[in-house]
């Protein structure tokens, strides 16, 4: 009897020891919003000068797949860090990173559109399409503060012009707009992953 209780004690703690880890692994993070938009909009990303021909020295305003995060540290601990700049990036190697994770059915249809894939990014952080992308966010989120991060796909101009290529048809752009939470939201700090998120469940404007 004595050895069979022993036996109960052990298990209970062990147990309990599982219980804690479960807890201690659980993300300090969460996502407060998430939207995706074809945005044609100067005062966010800018214009491309025309450098040559009839149009040059005119302003060209590209359409992008706009995508808007809100990140909420739910945590008692600073997430991130602004210790050691990347002098070539200007990004902090200890900063908050963010990335964009396709499912496979948005590579495809990226691929059917764009005839690429538009979120796939080398070793260095460029876009492997070359078409051309923004993004914002903050290096730290304090304690029970919120922080935004932005992503800009270049999908093309609305009309003719030497610089960069025509987009797609509106009805080819709304598709890839449809797919376009077909997604993971990765959220890491200096290589370490700290949260991932589902994006397929989010609201389309």
């Amino acid at each position: 009897m004595k050895g069979k209780g022993m036996l109960k004690f052990v298990i209970s703690s062990f147990t309990v020891l599982i219980l804690l880890s479960g807890c201690s692994s659980k993300s300090s993070v969460d996502l407060v919003s998430s939207t995706v938009d074809l945005k044609n909009d100067e005062g966010r990303l800018g214009g491309i000068g025309i450098t040559s021909g009839e149009k040059e020295g005119e302003i060209i305003i590209p359409i992008t797949l706009s995508y808007d995060f809100v990140l909420k540290n739910t945590g008692e601990k600073t997430l991130g860090g602004t210790k050691k700049l990347n002098e070539q990036t200007y990004e902090y190697e200890d900063g908050i990173k963010v990335y964009i994770e396709p499912n496979e059915k948005l590579k495809e249809v990226s691929e059917e559109i764009m005839g690429v894939n538009i979120f796939s990014f080398d070793e260095e952080g460029e876009q492997i399409a070359k078409l051309g992308t923004g993004k914002t966010g903050v290096p730290i989120i304090e304690p029970n503060k919120e922080g935004e991060y932005t992503f800009d796909f270049i999908l093309g101009a609305l009309e003719e012009n030497p610089e960069i290529r025509l987009s797609p048809p509106t009805e080819q752009l709304e598709k890839l707009k449809e797919h376009a939470m077909d997604a993971t939201l990765i959220v890491s700090v200096e290589g370490e992953e700290i949260a991932r998120f589902d994006l397929s469940n989010s609201e389309l404007p």
